[in-house]
């Protein structure tokens, strides 16, 4: 996998208990055009057979194995895999979805010194239906601080991350929505591939109407962090978003008061779509 005209790409999946699922996103990383990559997996305790499934996958493909002797969550096997990366730059995959094979290609031809980081467009797959999220062509900071428009993963220098001030274990969750704000805000914004390179599961949202408490409560805390960075209508809009997302009941009335222009066909979207 390696080519020395390529710059090193290191990609870090942190897993657990998904040993069906795992192999498929390994795999999106091997089917990769870009060629100088490096996988780390963090194994986080997994109590299925995943240790055997790493194991056998070792000796059939290049692949740098970690594992937690007890559970330390995604944000902290995410830290343990970008310290011990090789290369300049490094990318994320969550272990239940999958790339498009030039993923990698595409955001490293988009990447420039201007960007704290690259994504793309994703193909969200809920099981019943699939949907292709498009994104804004460059990210702000401002435009971060409405709501995540990046999503769960980006690519980005391992030393922008490093002072940036890694992954927020602290956080129960939203720990990448915190960090890509602490990157745009230090590096600049991001940029988004015009192409969808990445399907992300979303089977766990398929049938709820809300949001776990974990996550609600990791958003609630990721706003109360930046609440300084935010305009009095950011921090409205965010308010309303962790109304939805804690299964309240909201109006059209609380809708168009809480959302700015620019979000208000997304969020009249959101409460049409069954």
């Amino acid at each position: 996998m390696i080519n020395r005209r390529q710059p090193l790409v290191s990609v870090y999946i942190p897993t657990r208990n998904r040993s069906d699922l795992l192999k498929r996103a390994v795999e999106s990383v091997l089917n990769q055009t870009w060629k100088n990559l490096e996988l780390i997996v963090v194994d986080d305790a997994s109590d299925d057979d995943t240790p055997q499934i790493l194991s056998e996958l070792k000796q059939e493909v290049p692949i740098k194995v970690l594992h937690n002797t007890k559970p330390k969550g995604a944000a902290a096997s995410r830290n343990i895999s970008i310290e011990q990366a090789n290369g300049e730059f490094v990318a994320g995959l969550d272990d239940d979805d999958f790339w498009h094979p030039e993923r990698i290609e595409h955001l490293m031809e988009l990447f420039r010194d201007e960007y704290s980081a690259v994504c793309s467009n994703d193909l969200l797959d809920f099981g019943n239906r699939k949907l292709v999220w498009k994104k804004k062509p460059v990210i702000t900071l401002n435009n971060l601080l409405y709501y995540n428009c990046v999503g769960n993963q980006v690519l980005t220098k391992k030393e922008y991350i490093i002072n940036a001030g890694w992954y927020d274990e602290s956080l129960p969750s939203a720990q990448d929505y915190d960090l890509w704000i602490r990157l745009a805000e230090k590096f600049g914004p991001i940029k988004t591939a015009p192409f969808t390179l990445q399907t992300v599961s979303m089977e766990n949202e398929r049938n709820s109407i809300t949001t776990s408490p974990k996550k609600v409560a990791g958003y609630r805390a990721c706003l109360e962090k930046h609440r300084t960075k935010m305009s009095e209508k950011q921090i409205i809009y965010q308010q309303y978003r962790l109304k939805l997302a804690g299964g309240e009941n909201t109006t059209w009335f609380d809708m168009f008061r809480a959302a700015p222009p620019h979000l208000i066909v997304k969020e009249i979207t959101r409460r049409i779509m069954p």
